[in-house]
């Protein structure tokens, strides 16, 4: 039996659109809200009716009014977003948005990207949320055009934004936090904060995670069910960061951050007819260091530069009889030197550009046998422009590719150029009505990674790039409805279309990398969010999505997998959250659908996961006195206990809680 009817959810959705937009207002509103005489100071979101492609973020209010903790969980509630989670309180968790792959996503802190050359993707669960301000993404180009060229190189960007310090009073802030989960899980954070005279201030982060991991989950054989304990799973990171904040006026600002990430993990790996043993094991070890300066220069231009440097270990054991000796160690090791400077010319108040210069060297070293050491130079330069007025906004931005690798054995991929331009724009359609149309296109071109070209004899070093077209329409209203105080809703549809796929073809005896894969994607992706208060001390707060994702294959007419939906990539998936702020008890509720989906490239009965719906509720009170915040919540995760994989096989607890204890002074 079906939890919920996508019919009914597309309608719902559609006709809430259709009435709001009936008492659109006539100007772009902008609510400043003061709830029992408390002042909020936090970093703006991004509007997501005035852009000229689809941006969603949450803040810090946001993640703690709906009880999130981990940075997946704020992600997955965006619209046209897969999460891959393999399962458990450490498993390796991995975004894409719009099918296009999660190694076409970037991931920024403060302003700079994340790489991983070896394999493009982020783990997303080296990430909580315990010192993020703002967390928010965009598909396609975003408006903000004045940023490192790296982030021009992606079809959307994930962008984590920590907290500053904000002193009063005191020139010291500290917080401290207890987390109590279920599994055997613990996670004590401290933060301090401290201003250093009238131009500086340092902040200090850390926490640690640990967990043994072991849940329940239903195994289901035919007619026969039986339950079964997660094994393997136990987790211990620590994660950390020091900053220095220099505000020197006219002469400009300085960030300077430090993050270290270390993480021992067990892999359960995959559960198939009973076979539950799993003694694989996993340690990451995770640094960087990056300097950022920003300055005006004059009325017309302003400058912003960036160096950074990243450190990433792996190491990998399994332990089996099956190797020699009785196990297999595996070792990586990944340098990346980095460097950016961008620019900013206002031409007039509507009109500005700028130019960001990237360069970076990324290497990779291996225990693996015939490893070639590679090494490669990638230089980015990214030229955009931008008209803004008050009904019009025109993006474009063109941006410029060459790498060069080389190798200390075999053979070396090739060097690449090429020119990628994207172009945007959103137009307020009456004059009194708060009605938007947006058209966007973005070219991507995706170098292969160090595994596509050069793991041990899967790799290819003729390989071409993925190149990725983005196309959207769509429309947006913001204002009030009769009994809304605040609502803004948006429609967007899209095409997608990847050339040159790398995927893995099984030849005679091994896999090989080929560039045989090419995927057509359409969807459409639905936001809504709407704000109720009742009096000064109470308030309501809705939001939620709808996606609808065809993505198939159109290699082969002759293929058996000719226009089936690619793996993991449901045609339905959805969020709602629901909050209210009240003076006793604050209250959250999230729900997140997701539609059945297929585990291989066939779409056969076989093949098939079942879709789910997971509902997590969350209460929190904040207490004040003798100038301290204490602050209590507790969460039911998976209320319902729902039996599910996001990755076949690999299942995800059941009903869980969480209990957060906070104090700030």
């Amino acid at each position: 039996m079906r939890l919920f009817s996508w019919k009914g959810v597309f309608a719902t959705a559609v006709g809430l659109f259709l009435s709001a937009a009936v008492f659109a207002q006539s100007e772009d509103t902008v609510i400043v809200r003061t709830l029992d005489e408390s002042r909020v100071v936090a970093t703006a979101k991004p509007s997501s009716t005035l852009q000229t492609t689809l941006v969603q973020a949450v803040d810090h209010s946001d993640i703690e009014r709906l009880g999130m903790h981990e940075l997946f969980e704020a992600v997955r509630s965006f619209a046209g977003v897969n999460i891959r989670d393999y399962g458990g309180i450490g498993g390796i968790k991995t975004v894409s948005i719009r099918s296009l792959g999660s190694q076409h996503t970037a991931v920024s802190y403060d302003g700079l990207a994340i790489s991983n050359v070896q394999s493009g993707q982020v783990d997303l669960s080296r990430f909580s949320l315990d010192n993020i301000e703002q967390v928010s993404l965009s598909i396609g180009q975003s408006d903000n055009i004045f940023q490192t060229a790296r982030l021009f190189a992606s079809a959307g960007a994930l962008e984590i934004k920590t907290v500053r310090p904000q002193f009063d009073d005191a020139p010291v802030n500290i917080a401290m936090k207890m987390r109590f989960a279920s599994f055997g899980t613990y996670n004590p954070y401290l933060m301090y904060q401290q201003r250093l005279g009238r131009k500086w201030a340092m902040s200090i982060n850390g926490d640690w995670l640990t967990s043994k991991g072991e849940y329940p989950f239903v195994q289901q054989n035919g007619s026969a069910t039986t339950t079964l304990i997660r094994k393997n799973g136990d987790v211990n990171n620590v994660r950390g960061d020091v900053n220095l904040y220099g505000d020197f006026g006219r002469k400009g600002t300085l960030t300077l951050k430090g993050n270290y990430y270390y993480s021992e993990r067990g892999l359960p790996g995959s559960v198939v007819l009973y076979n539950e043993d799993a003694r694989e094991r996993l340690w990451d070890r995770n640094a960087f260091a990056q300097a950022r300066y920003e300055v005006s220069l004059g009325e017309k231009w302003a400058l912003q530069s960036s160096l950074k440097y990243s450190y990433a270990w792996n190491r990998y054991m399994d332990f089996n009889e099956k190797y020699a000796g009785g196990q297999v160690e595996d070792l990586y090791t990944q340098h990346e030197y980095y460097g950016s400077v961008a620019t900013r010319y206002q031409l007039s108040e509507k009109i500005h550009f700028t130019l960001a210069e990237d360069l970076f060297l990324n290497t990779l070293d291996s225990s693996i046998p015939e490893c070639p050491f590679p090494s490669r130079w990638t230089s980015l330069t990214a030229l955009a422009g931008q008209y803004k007025d008050a009904r019009l906004t025109l993006t474009g931005s063109l941006l410029g590719t060459m790498t060069s690798e080389k190798v200390k054995t075999g053979t070396a991929a090739p060097s690449r150029q090429r020119l990628s331009p994207a172009l945007s724009l959103s137009y307020k359609i009456f004059s009194d009505r708060n009605i938007r149309v947006r058209v966007s296109y973005k070219n991507v071109y995706r170098i292969p990674t160090f595994n596509d070209l050069y793991y041990n004899r899967v790799g290819n070093v003729n390989l071409k790039p993925e190149r990725a077209s983005q196309y959207n329409l769509g429309v947006t209203w913001s204002g009030q409805a009769v009994v809304i105080d605040y609502a803004n809703i948006s429609v967007d549809g899209y095409y997608n279309r990847v050339k040159d796929k790398i995927v893995a073809i099984p030849t005679l005896f091994i896999w090989k990398m080929m560039n045989m894969g090419e995927v057509a994607i359409a969807g459409t992706d639905i936001n809504l969010s709407a704000t109720k208060r009742f009096g000064s001390d109470m308030e309501l707060i809705l939001s939620g999505n709808y996606s609808y994702q065809y993505a198939v294959n159109v290699s082969d007419p002759e293929s058996k997998t000719y226009k089936h939906q690619i793996p993991y990539t449901p045609r339905h998936s959805g969020n709602v959250n629901l909050s209210w702020i009240n003076r006793w008890v604050n209250v959250g509720y999230l729900l997140t659908m997701v539609g059945d989906r297929y585990a291989l490239p066939q779409n056969i009965e076989a093949n098939r996961i079942d879709g789910y719906a997971e509902h997590t509720f969350s209460f929190n009170r904040t207490f004040e006195f003798w100038g301290i915040d204490l602050r209590l919540q507790a969460e039911v995760i998976n209320l319902t206990d729902c039996m599910y994989d996001v990755i076949q096989y690999y299942p995800m607890p059941g009903r869980n809680y969480r209990l957060t204890i906070q104090i700030k002074f």
